[in-house]
């Protein structure tokens, strides 16, 4: 992992923003060149990991980083983002079925290894188009991206606030944030909801990150929203799972029924097998209905989980610890130091480590 930069909290505003941004960007290159590696598991994960949080220091800092990074551009790294989302969901469907298959017995049921090898098709397809179009589109990307932020960090302004002033008004939008969208969340396990209210604990979580090695008290506050955040996330991807699984129902269902016209229409009284089978496992919908109400028991614990582990109580310490420390933020706000680069913009730039101003490459 990219080293992260210190002594963020009293550096001005728009040149720390701009560093957080640039070890990310950091982390997103040496993720997408992992990507070609077809043993490297967490590459795709590590990936979309740094891409996220590139994109939520973008988002909160916007009114810091002005136009370093406009928005269209922002737009494209959202995209690259969402193509990469097929294989994520694939990935994920298919060990959570390969994990619980045998609490629905001993046999797997009909369609289960159907569902299993059209999954892995899926999961192959998807990573398939991510290393032949991803890796060439972010390169793109990253290097107008850099050197954005990069001249950011050449641009002096004495007169910014100082990154802690700006973090702490941040963290209490984001805190109300995540209140709001938790108490949607707390009426019913709704998906658009569940998903909000996990949107909003990444953003708070990502916003903190940084700051852990300057504040350390942070650890903790950190580790319950990553808990937080893990547990919405199993949410999330339940809901999406129960989606899928209804397409891979009607999916199978007609599967099945073109079988068996062309059985009737070639009009032989014989059984299919006496003509041949097509390869591979056969659709059929009991097994995938079994996964589906699996699904929503095991949905239903999670959301019982969510209301006594965190609605009754935890959640409410959790986001009045945060502001707490957006409070002691802004009380230990000092002016920015005078800038410590050297007046001349190529002295400047010359004086910042190299990973910042180096062109990416080809």
């Amino acid at each position: 992992m990219t080293k992260r930069p210190g002594d963020l909290l009293t550096r001005p505003a728009p040149a720390a923003a701009a560093l957080v941004g640039l070890a990310l960007l950091d982390e997103a290159r040496e993720g997408c060149g992992r990507l070609a590696t077809l043993d490297d598991a967490e590459a795709l994960h590590d990936f979309r990991v740094a891409l996220r949080r590139l994109r939520s220091v973008l988002r909160s800092f916007r009114s810091e980083l002005g136009d370093a990074v406009p928005k269209k551009l922002q737009r494209q790294l959202r995209d690259v983002t969402r193509a990469t989302g097929a294989a994520r969901d694939a990935e994920v469907q298919l060990g959570w079925v390969r994990s619980h298959r045998a609490e629905l017995g001993r046999r797997l049921p009909p369609g289960l290894p159907w569902l299993l090898a059209r999954l892995a098709q899926q999961q192959d397809e998807a990573y398939a188009d991510i290393r032949r179009t991803v890796p060439g589109e972010f390169r793109q990307l990253e290097r107008r991206v850099r050197r954005g932020l990069s001249t950011t960090l050449l641009d002096e302004s004495p007169a910014a606030p100082p990154f802690a002033t700006a973090t702490s008004r941040l963290i209490r939008e984001h805190v109300a944030e995540l209140e709001q969208e938790a108490e949607v969340a707390r009426s019913g396990p709704d998906a658009d909801a569940i998903h909000a209210a996990r949107i909003a604990v990444k953003r708070l979580r990502y916003l903190l990150e940084p700051l852990a090695a300057e504040r350390p008290r942070l650890v903790p506050m950190l580790e319950s929203l990553k808990q937080l955040q893990t547990l919405l996330g199993e949410l999330h991807d339940l809901h999406v799972l129960g989606a899928a699984l209804g397409v891979a129902v009607a999916e199978a269902a007609a599967e099945r029924a073109r079988r068996l016209h062309a059985v009737a229409l070639r009009g032989s009284p014989s059984p299919p097998r006496a003509r041949g089978r097509r390869p591979g496992p056969r659709p059929a919908s009991a097994g995938l209905l079994a996964l589906a109400r699996l699904g929503g028991r095991t949905q239903d614990e999670l959301f019982g989980r969510l209301e006594a582990e965190w609605f009754a109580g935890p959640l409410a310490r959790l986001t009045h610890d945060a502001r707490a420390f957006a409070d002691d933020l802004a009380a230990s706000s000092v002016p920015p130091p005078t800038p410590r680069l050297p007046r001349s913009r190529a002295a400047r730039r010359a004086a910042l480590p190299s990973r910042y101003t180096r062109p990416a490459s080809p």
